[in-house]
Formats: structure tokens, sequence, C-alpha cells
């Protein structure tokens, strides 16, 4: 077998943070303090950083130049917000997974009883059931969560617990895969209908909700990023009559719609909450990051989605 670490093609050297300054400047990109990005760069991987000087580049291939008046500094404002940004959306997600599992285990165990994620017969896809069921298994099998303990303790040869615990052990896109695998279609809609919207809609953005969810925990760049268009419900309410189609672009679109719908939801989960008013001095302490996230030129004024 070849050794991966051998190639006739790969020439790069690697470069000490100071050269990746000096290599960036000849690129043209300007450093009020050479000495603090060279400390950034010690601490945050140059190829980390990369995705968010990339949009102020131009030319191809190592022949790139950066636009005038680019300044590491800048870039480094993109990062910090691109950071907020996650964290701010991780915390959303999060009260929106948590409401999840407590409205799917109260349905199901109400309807088919606390056993029920044992019953095949109660999902479609009998693949995806096993394959779902095995990783409930095996997550079950080695937790050491206080609820898992304590059962465990007092059923041990119970293999599977009910569904209010094993909901607890599920992440949002496992919540999503096995609510969208329920036979019967009034299993689905009682969740979706719990949120005011149809499953035909709010399963897709779960699934959508996914991928945004393992960039922010992964740590990986969000702000720019475009995603395929997910359903919207057909009957808008006030809020979500600021969704905006003019943010899709050649069947993609940013983060703006996103960002609505998940706050129409939190609105569900939280009456009165104050996710969305954190997420406006965001926006304004980074001036273009709204633009670049497909929000409409006119977004402070749709609605009254940053009303009072």
């Amino acid at each position: 077998m070849a050794n991966p670490a051998d190639s006739m093609d790969f020439r790069e050297e690697p470069l000490t943070p100071a050269r990746q300054v000096q290599w960036l400047a000849r690129k043209g990109m300007a450093f009020a303090n050479p000495g603090e990005a060279e400390f950034h760069l010690q601490h945050i991987n140059y190829h980390r950083l990369r995705p968010y000087w990339q949009p102020f580049e131009r030319g191809k291939g190592d022949s790139y130049h950066f636009v005038d008046g680019l300044d590491f500094e800048e870039v480094m404002g993109l990062y910090r917000f691109d950071r907020k940004l996650r964290l701010l959306l991780l915390d959303a997600m999060e009260r929106l997974e948590v409401s999840l599992r407590s409205r799917w285990s109260n349905e199901m165990s109400l309807r088919h009883g606390p056993l029920c994620l044992g019953q095949e017969s109660l999902f479609s896809d009998h693949d995806l059931y096993r394959r779902s069921l095995d990783t409930l298994l095996h997550f079950y099998e080695n937790s050491d969560d206080e609820f898992t303990v304590r059962f465990k303790d007092k059923y041990p040869r119970v293999r599977l617990p009910p569904i209010w615990i094993c909901s607890e052990m599920l992440s949002l896109g496992q919540l999503a895969k096995w609510i969208g695998n329920a036979r019967h279609a009034k299993d689905r809609e009682a969740v979706a209908l719990a949120y005011g919207q149809l499953e035909t809609v709010l399963l897709p953005f779960l699934a959508h909700l996914t991928g945004i969810r393992n960039l922010c925990a992964h740590h990986a760049r969000l702000w720019n990023r475009n995603w395929a268009p997910f359903p919207w419900p057909r009957v808008r309410n006030k809020s979500l009559q600021a969704l905006d189609a003019g943010s899709q672009s050649e069947g993609r679109e940013g983060l703006y719609n996103t960002l609505v719908f998940l706050d129409v939801l939190l609105d569900v989960i939280s009456p009165g909450n104050s996710w969305v008013h954190r997420l406006l001095p965001l926006l304004e302490e980074t001036p273009g990051a709204a633009g670049d996230m497909g929000f409409p030129s006119n977004w402070r004024e749709r609605v009254d989605w940053f009303g009072d």
C-alpha cells in the first residue's frame, strides 16, 4: 500500500505565523499591528481564517490579490461576528431541540405507550428504523447520565427504556428522523401542530437546521453560506410575512429566512423571549454582514420582526 505521506505533487512548506503575515501583506492585506496578527495566527489556523478573507480576494490560484483597503482587523471582525452568530443559533436550536424531545415523547407515549420505540410497525422505513434504534441502544448502553443510570438500576432487564428517557439522548437530527419516519400521519402532525405548522413544513426545516447545527457544533464558517430553500408555511402569521423570496438566488439562499422562521418557533416555545433582540445589535456591529446572509435591503422595516 502506498504511504499517504508520499506525494510527487505536494511541494508546499509550512510557514510560521510571521511568514504567513508576510505572505498576506504581499497579497495586499494591511496590518495595523503585525505582532497582534501573528498572535492570532498562532491560535487560529490560517485555513480556518481564510474563508473570512476569501470574499476580498481577486484573481485565481496563488496569483490572487486583495481588494484595496482590506485590513487584517476587518477579517478578525468577521471571524468574531461569525462566532457570536453561531453561539446565538446554538442557543435557539437548543431550546427547539429540548422542546421537540418533550412534545414528541408526550405525543407518542400517550398514543402508543411508553415503550413505543420498540414497535417497528409504528415506523415506515424499517431499515432507517433499525439504524435509528441501534444508535439509540448504543447511546443508552454507554450513557452515564443520572436518569439512564437510575433506570438501569431499577429495571436491569429492560433493554430499551421508555420514550421519555430515549428522547433525552437524541440530537436534533436524530429526532427529525424518528419523527419523520412515523408511519401514522397523525403522529407526525401532532408534533408539527404544536408549533402551529404542518409536518410538510416543520420536518424539512428541522433537516435544514440539522446541517446548520452541525456547522455550529464544529465551529465552522456560517455567516455567508447558502443552502437549498426550505418549504414555507402556506398560511403565514404576521411574523412569517417577513420571509423573503428575494433572498433566494439560483435555488440557494442565505440565513435570513432561517432566522425569521426560527424566531417564530421560539415565540411558541418561549413567548416574549429576547433572542432576536440579541441578534439585532450583533448585525449592527458588523456592517455588510446582513447582506452576506441574504437579508433584504429593507429588513429593518419588514413587519415587526425587530419590534418591541
